[in-house]
């Protein structure tokens, strides 16, 4: 991974500036850009359709959420009650599954989200990037109440299976060098992200955090604390996690 780097907090800066106009400040934030054409828009499709019900609902935000998208699209799905924030910052491929009380966060000028066809995202779980990026690959299956956060990079194979209740912490760490000031004001430092290789499994409350590479085929046990790179095809768990086994040795033991 890419040595470390150090970033200022932003976001809460931005948020509270006093020099800008309100409903500029609140546009950038939802739909990533100072627009109050685009800002209304945004206000009244999820205004009136995000908690819609039934299948009326679905086919609403099916037909009209395009409009607040880089990207969109088709037969793609969207449940009730999803939070969008820098809308025009998000990609969605095709056959893309998106369930109830999702929150989609691509925020800060460079932030942008990329969720690729045949993926799904189960209730409660946030992807939020922070003048970052996120990339889930085609096929991916995340599950409920999961969190996949970066200020840097969080890149996701295709094919990764995401069990519930696990966090991908790509947002790095916050530095406390000073005591004269705020821990909140002294920014954070990242070691570059977070990249999952395809076909990868990650057991139920898992924990990867910022600089970890895990590699194609790999298997994370349940309730394991990743902080260093896990090979290709290995078998790792534990607190934090150490590798325990290989698929691959599995496999050329039964070609024998």
């Amino acid at each position: 991974m890419s040595e470390e780097k150090r970033f200022e907090q932003q976001t809460q800066r931005q948020l509270s500036d006093r020099d800008g106009v309100a409903w500029r400040r609140y546009a950038r934030f939802t739909i990533g850009k100072p627009c109050f054409g685009a800002m209304l828009l945004y206000e009244l499709i999820t205004g009136v359709f995000c908690g819609f019900p039934g299948m009326l609902g679905y086919w609403f935000r099916q037909k009209l959420y395009p409009f607040l998208f880089t990207s969109f699209g088709t037969n793609v799905i969207i449940g009730r009650n999803v939070s969008l924030r820098g809308a025009t910052k998000i990609t969605i491929g095709n056959n893309v599954s998106i369930d109830d009380n999702v929150v989609i966060d691509a925020r800060g000028e460079k932030g942008s989200i990329t969720i690729a066809s045949g993926t799904l995202i189960s209730r409660n779980t946030v992807l939020r990037a922070r003048n970052a990026e996120i990339i889930i690959g085609e096929g991916t299956d995340i599950g409920t109440n999961c969190i996949l956060a970066t200020d840097s990079r969080l890149i996701v194979g295709k094919d990764v299976l995401i069990a519930a209740y696990s966090y991908l912490c790509a947002g790095g760490n916050h530095t406390y060098d000073r005591t004269d000031i705020p821990i909140i004001q002294q920014g954070f430092v990242s070691k570059g992200g977070i990249v999952v290789g395809g076909d990868v499994w990650i057991g139920s409350h898992a924990m990867i955090m910022d600089g970890v590479n895990i590699g194609q085929g790999a298997i994370i046990g349940t309730h394991s604390l990743v902080n260093c790179d896990i090979p290709e095809g290995s078998i790792a768990y534990g607190q934090p996690a150490t590798v325990q086994g290989s698929r691959l040795a599995k496999v050329k033991n039964s070609d024998v």
